[in-house]
């Protein structure tokens, strides 16, 4: 019989879901149709670019909306159980509404890892080729230059500490660099100072290229004393490995890059000293967001309760739709606080997650006693 009443819970909430779902999806469209369109329309944009505008724009808005079609979902198939007295005849034959909702809690799981995979692998080339449709295509602005670049503070494994005045990402050269080494006691031993420097490539592809600098100085210290001076008019050195990428900041949004894109990049930005606190935010994000469509069903039950009684009819789904807005905005806040650095970046990103999850939790187990 349990695996009767799963399947068919499991089935009209699945149902229930993506028709709510798609409700929404066509409401978004539509208002963010009618705001840009009139834009699109003075760019004298090709109607196919903009057709793929908005087709791309649907991960995003599927992650955004899910939320609040789950936790409709589940009050709608309350309300209908209960209309046709099939809660009280599941409680008659002794199932608990605990067990009752596990179907439910399984769709809000595989949904959350969907919608994970989404975010993964779906989103950030939808909205990276959305943005260049929008930028280059239809308001015809020029693509964003990352291989220029000046004033580089950079880090390598080994502690070395760069700056480079200027780097031409295009002709593989840096100017005015300046590298400090230092020993286990953090005290200077080896100072590199270069005019410019070219990266010369390899005859196998596969191995870095080599940076070959010019009119090169070498100072060498021991104890805070100069101990050796050499001057070259050009000179490889061999421990100090960079490459053009290594000095190269990206212009992509982190919602444009998946996981591990984001994580490599955050490296990258540690080593060249730029700030990466809404870096650390995102990626958090990337996995705690899409576990809202499973903490959001806490409350479905316990909020289903006044949905079904006489007078309260449509309390329950007020009440609902209130706490998924609360719980996205409490999230975005979280955000804030943790691109502004008042937070960690971990807790910014699943402060609502755990909040949530026990108020919703310990509702449940109330309701269940």
């Amino acid at each position: 019989m349990m695996k009767i009443l799963d399947k068919y819970l499991f089935k009209n909430f699945g149902k229930l879901y993506f028709i709510i779902f798609s409700i929404f999806l066509s409401i978004f469209i539509v208002v963010e149709f009618f705001e840009k369109f009139d834009k699109f329309l003075g760019k004298n944009a090709k109607i196919l670019d903009v057709f793929f505008y908005f087709v791309l724009r649907i991960p995003y808005i599927i992650i955004l909306c899910s939320p609040i079609a789950v936790i409709l979902a589940g009050l709608f198939l309350m309300q209908y159980l209960a209309k046709h007295n099939e809660i009280t005849a599941i409680r008659g034959s002794g199932i608990s509404i605990l067990r009752m909702s596990l179907p439910l809690f399984a769709f809000g799981f595989l949904l959350s890892i969907a919608i994970l995979l989404l975010g993964e692998f779906v989103l950030p080339k939808a909205e990276t080729t959305r943005e260049n449709i929008k930028d280059v295509k239809i308001y015809k602005h020029p693509k964003s230059d990352i291989r220029m670049r000046s004033d580089i503070h950079y880090k390598d494994d080994e502690g070395r500490l760069y700056y480079i005045r200027f780097l031409d990402g295009y002709r593989n050269k840096i100017k005015n660099i300046d590298i400090s080494e230092f020993n286990e006691k953090s005290k200077i031993i080896r100072k590199i100072n270069s005019e410019y420097a070219i990266w010369k490539d390899n005859a196998d592809d596969n191995l870095p290229k080599d940076l070959v600098f010019h009119k090169c100085y070498i100072r060498e210290f021991s104890n805070g004393k100069l101990t050796n001076f050499e001057q070259f008019k050009n000179k490889i050195i061999p421990s100090i490995n960079i490459q053009p990428v290594d000095l190269v900041k990206s212009t992509k949004d982190p919602m444009e890059m998946n996981f591990f894109e984001l994580k490599k990049y955050i490296s990258r930005l540690q080593r060249i000293g730029e700030k990466h606190q809404k870096e650390l935010v995102e990626i958090n994000l990337k996995i705690a967001f899409p576990f809202i469509n499973l903490i959001i069903l806490l409350f479905c039950i316990p909020l289903s309760t006044l949905s079904i009684r006489g007078k309260s009819r449509g309390i329950g789904f007020v009440i609902g739709i209130a706490i998924c807005f609360l719980y996205i905005s409490s999230t975005r806040l979280g955000q804030s606080l943790g691109y502004n650095e008042i937070i960690s970046p971990f807790f910014a990103a699943w402060f609502s997650n755990i909040v949530f999850g026990i108020v919703g939790l310990c509702s449940l187990l109330k309701l269940g006693k």
